[in-house]
């Protein structure tokens, strides 16, 4: 194995998440785990067919950092099924590969299969974790009852504790019409969280767990960017601040790269900002010297854009500053700013208007997301460090 992808390994993160191998711009294997440092470090020893293959032919590793062994299972997941890698395909063994199968009923029953047995039924997958996928649907379940078994003359156990609507397994139930809507409903919701289609069903999920599922899908997935208004595109930066009550004021930037079409980000580049003159509850002020602090740096790599968190305060803020260093630095007089304002799902900087963000090319979409939730957990993280510090004793050192 190559020694940048064996260093990779050994400084890889412990959280969980998703790891990419490729050669060029092929992607070879996608696979998941609860501590990715560990997990990786398998693919140090060869022990089989597919870990050989990656030792020969892998000339790249992206890791992909989430919140939670589930997250990292529906990423990998859609992961496969859009990236199509090389081995997942080639070395997969039916019996070890799961997928949700939703039949074609009056009133689909949703069940947990290897292999595509149902006539006519929906497979979604493949998940290779069975125990997580159960998690998610039981998780779902409590929301959006579903049924899972054929027409009985009793009311099943799900039914009595509310996990299933009673009137699609019991033969004998006469459903209404809107019963019936309601009951599609459902389905329709589970898939599009299993599959990560329908953003819309982010704000109707009733399980904040499940909303941070919905979210990682969209958030933490690379993507081919196609032909569009911001192909010009190759560097990008993202800014966002962090404060309780104006206390330990930080910012934050990540820095991304297109990298054989696929944005990818540039730690090298990533930096943290400590606000000067301490206490401020001002977010515009705070993102105005974060901003300054960086276009100072011309060493630095500057992008092509710059994204915000925030909305037009922000947005304002971030000019100001752009629009002071650059008599100092000329060049980023062609950096574009742009703000991205969550509550509303609006975009400043487009152009002179702010513009809705679903009506963006779905690769701009994406990257802004992937992007900002980086950011934004970049910096929270950061806060957190600093807050620490802040409350730990004289002479005593963090733990």
């Amino acid at each position: 194995m190559q020694p940048d992808l064996v260093s990779k390994i050994k400084h890889a993160p412990k959280e969980p998440g998703v790891y990419i191998f490729s050669k060029g711009e092929d992607v070879l294997y996608v696979g998941k785990a609860s501590n990715l440092r560990n997990r990786l470090k398998n693919y140090l020893t060869i022990t089989d067919i597919k870990t050989k293959s990656l030792h020969t032919e892998a000339d790249r590793l992206e890791t992909i950092t989430l919140r939670s062994n589930i997250e990292a299972l529906i990423v990998e997941s859609h992961l496969i099924k859009t990236l199509k890698p090389k081995y997942n395909v080639l070395f997969r063994d039916d019996k070890n590969y799961f997928y949700v199968a939703i039949t074609k009923e009056r009133f689909p029953r949703i069940r947990i299969v290897h292999q595509f047995t149902e006539p006519g039924a929906e497979y979604i997958g493949p998940f290779t974790d069975g125990n997580a996928i159960k998690v998610v649907l039981r998780i779902l379940r409590r929301s959006f009852p579903y049924c899972t078994c054929k027409p009985h003359l009793r009311v099943c156990l799900n039914a009595q504790i509310g996990n299933c609507p009673g009137y699609c397994c019991n033969k004998t139930a006469t459903p209404t019409a809107k019963e019936v809507r309601a009951y599609k409903r459902n389905i329709a919701k589970i898939r599009n969280v299993l599959t990560g289609k329908d953003k819309k069903y982010i704000r109707t999920l009733q399980d904040p767990y499940s909303l941070l599922v919905l979210e990682k899908i969209w958030q933490h997935q690379p993507y081919l960017e196609t032909e569009h208004e911001f192909s010009y595109l190759k560097r990008v930066e993202c800014y966002d601040n962090s404060h309780l009550s104006g206390k330990e004021a930080v910012g934050a930037m990540t820095a991304w790269k297109k990298d054989g079409g696929v944005w990818t980000a540039d730690k090298g580049l990533w930096r943290k900002f400590k606000i000067l003159g301490g206490y401020t509850e001002d977010d515009p002020r705070m993102m105005e010297e974060v901003v300054s602090r960086r276009l100072r740096h011309a060493e630095w790599t500057y992008p092509d854009m710059i994204i915000i968190d925030g909305g037009i305060t922000q947005y304002r803020a971030a000019l100001r500053a752009q629009q002071r260093v650059q008599k100092l630095h000329p060049q980023i007089k062609s950096i574009q700013i742009i703000s991205f304002a969550k509550p509303e799902e609006q975009v400043y900087g487009i152009k002179k208007t702010p513009v809705p963000m679903a009506s963006l090319p779905e690769p701009m979409q994406r990257l802004i997301l992937l992007a900002d939730q980086n950011t934004h957990n970049f910096v929270i993280r950061y806060h957190r460090s600093v807050r620490r510090r802040a409350f730990l004793p004289p002479g005593k050192n963090e733990g």
